[in-house]
This record gives structure tokens, sequence and C-alpha cells, in this order.
């Protein structure tokens, strides 16, 4: 992306009442983006959901002042500038319901691509829950999965501590600018974090302020860049909470661990697992059977019974990583092409099947539409028994 784009694409985010939903549908209607500014507030108002106030906001904006000063600052923090028109913008996270527009990170921009699992909990969290966070987190990132959480106090900080400490990939989400790593006690394991493989990232422009309000906005950020979502120990409302039933908008399998039902801290997880809303998870092995991993990009080796051990404990050996690079088979295929009713979107979905098992994310990217609008495509051809779901949110033809 060239640098008027860039500087448009801030601009964009300073306009008041334009979310990263309006803005892509503008994106859409204006593929040359410098044209945005030259609109009338006629063409602005027949794009649906932009009203008057909005188009208004538009074309008076004019600080143009504050974009060459935001990216004045990411120059000077050393940050690098992603697009969702950029080709290194994560996958996963283009395809749910409200990408950002823009990200701002640190570290390698490739680790928000990784296969990665989000490790989410409270900020104080009780012995039991530190334990769990801990361990959970070092024990995934030696399979070469990345760990991606929120940075917060508690959970959070043990998530990402214990992944650097296990020489893992970690990638820290921010409720602030890139500029302002809150809390402030955390920055030296940002650059733990980025000296090992990760990055820290923000959708804020630099400058940004850890406001409450900005961190129910960063949780879906935190769940649609990852594979699935761990709740290690929460109540039933909070930040956690807003994460967990984010990544289930998000078609993300989410992982609960269970609680004594007497600590008030676990009571989300264990209502969740009691919802059916979350998988209970007692072990390392439950995550990874779920997720139908592609083992092939992990760095796990082919044969380490200590790691196996360590992993799973004496009962666990023989399952879930025994051999990490198995080849998933190819799908049989079903002659859908004799169905004469199927639409033009079923048909694309069930052409790009016959390649073979997919993810729903990569699914969405072939397919250049949103994932959560391809599910009831999968579904109404599930019906029809032309298409077949597996764990971990995969599909292939029936």
């Amino acid at each position: 992306m060239n640098h008027d784009e860039i500087k448009i694409h801030i601009a964009l985010s300073l306009v008041h009442g334009l979310g990263a939903g309006r803005i892509i549908r503008l994106m859409q209607e204006f593929p040359n983006a410098e044209d945005v500014f030259r609109a009338s507030e006629k063409q602005i108002r027949e794009i649906p959901g932009f009203g008057k106030t909005i188009a208004s906001n538009i074309l008076k904006f004019r600080d143009w002042k504050r974009v060459d000063e935001i990216l004045s600052v990411t120059e000077n923090t050393d940050a690098w500038l992603l697009s969702i028109n950029d080709e290194k913008y994560p996958s996963r996270l283009r395809h749910i319901y409200d990408p950002p527009l823009i990200i701002w990170g640190r570290g390698e921009v490739d680790a928000l691509s990784r296969q990665g699992i989000a490790i989410i909990g409270t900020r104080k969290p009780t012995a039991y829950g530190r334990d769990k966070a801990s361990s959970f987190a070092g024990r995934l990132a030696k399979t070469g999965l990345s760990i991606i959480s929120g940075l917060a106090y508690g959970v959070d900080t043990l998530a990402h501590t214990a992944a650097v400490e296990n020489n893992g990939c970690t990638v820290a989400v921010l409720g602030s600018g890139i500029d302002k790593i809150y809390p402030a006690s955390n920055k030296r394991l940002t650059d733990e974090i980025i000296n090992k493989g990760g990055a820290v990232i923000s959708e804020f422009v630099p400058g940004t302020k850890p406001d409450r309000e900005n961190f129910p906005t960063r949780n879906r950020v935190v769940s649609g860049l990852s594979l699935g979502v761990l709740v290690v120990e929460s109540d039933v409302t909070g930040g956690s909470m807003i994460t967990a039933y984010s990544a289930l908008d998000q078609g993300r399998e989410v992982f609960a661990i269970p609680h004594d039902i007497t600590t008030q801290t676990g009571k989300g997880c264990n209502t969740m697992i009691k919802k059916g809303h979350a998988k209970l998870t007692m072990n390392v092995d439950d995550i990874l059977e779920e997720l139908n991993l592609d083992w092939s990009v992990l760095e796990l080796p082919e044969e380490d019974p200590e790691l196996q051990k360590e992993l799973f404990g004496e009962e666990g050996e023989g399952k879930g990583v025994t051999h990490p690079k198995r080849k998933v088979s190819e799908a049989p295929k079903k002659n859908w092409r004799s169905k004469e009713d199927l639409t033009e979107e079923m048909k694309q979905v069930c052409e790009l099947l016959e390649a073979g098992e997919m993810h729903i994310d990569d699914l969405a990217d072939k397919a250049a539409k949103p994932g959560h609008l391809l599910l009831g495509t999968l579904l109404d051809l599930e019906l029809q028994e032309l298409v077949v779901a597996k764990s971990g949110k995969r599909f292939s033809l029936a």
C-alpha cells in the first residue's frame, strides 16, 4: 500500500462515527482510496449504513496535520503498519465481522498469521488459575503454536511470560496505542516477546490511552487471530467472557478449564461448560484433538517421548502428537455437480473443497468472503449431505 493510501486510511479512522465495518464498505465502494474525500454527500449516503451525519463528518474532515503526526510517531516508535488490503494482513482476522482497518505493530509481522491459541482469564487469578495459565501456555507453546493474549495483568501476563520462557511465539494485543504499553510494568515483557519472534500490536492510533472502552474492542482481535480460545479462570461477567463469546460468533473453538464450584473467579468457566458453549479442558490434548491442526507448519519434533510425557503425562503416551506431521487424508468427492438447486455461492464452496479439506478461514480467504457469512452456506450444504463439518472448523466434501 502506498503512502497516500495509508494516510487516507488513518484519516478515515479519525472520522467520528466511522467504525471498521463502515470504512471497509467505503473501500469497496471507492477502490481508489483518494476518491472517498472527493465524493459528494449524495454518493456516500447511497452506501448502505451511511446517513447524512456520517457523510457530513467524512466530507468535513480536515485534520491532515494529525494524520502526519500519527505517521511520525509510528516511525519514531519503530513500528510497522498493516492495512486490511496488505498481503501480510492475517487471513483469520480479515474474515471476522468487523476486522481492524489498520494494525500498528512491533516485532515479527508473520507471527500474526501463525496457528495460535488465545489464552485469557481474570486479572486476579487464584493460585490454581496462575498454575493452569502458565502450564497450559508453556506446553502449547512447545508444540509450536503461538500464544495470543491481551497483555493485561493476571492470566494474560502469565500466558505471555510462559510462552517466552519456553522459547515460543506470542502475540500481545493492546487496548492502547502501540506507544502506550499498558500496564507499564509489562514493558520489559513486550521486549522479550519481540526478541522471541512474537509481536505486539494495536488497532488504536499511536498516543491512544488505555481507556476502559478500548478493551472490549481489543478482545475481538484476540479471538479473531486465534484458532480457538482457552478460558483459564473467569467470573460470569467481564472481558474474558466478552472474548469467549466473540470467539463463538467468529466460528472459533472455545475451551474452558473446570473450577471448584465454590470459587467465584472460576464460575464463568463452569457456566460455559455447563451450557455447552465451551469444551471441558483438562489437558493440552483436549485442545489439540479438537483443532485438527496442520502439523506441517508447527515445530514439534516428530518423535519426542520426553515432550510427549510433559504435555500429556504418563497416560497420554501415544496420543495427540505422536506423529505430528501426519497428512490429512484427501476428502472423498461426491458428485455435487448433478445438483440443480445449488446457489452460485454453494457451487463456489464445493469447487474450492474439491482441493481437499479446508479450515473456514482458508475457505473464506479463497472465496473472498467473510467467514461468518460462509457458515450459513456450509450449513445448507451439510443439510444436503454434500459437505461434512469436522473438528476445528474444518470442512470437506461429503
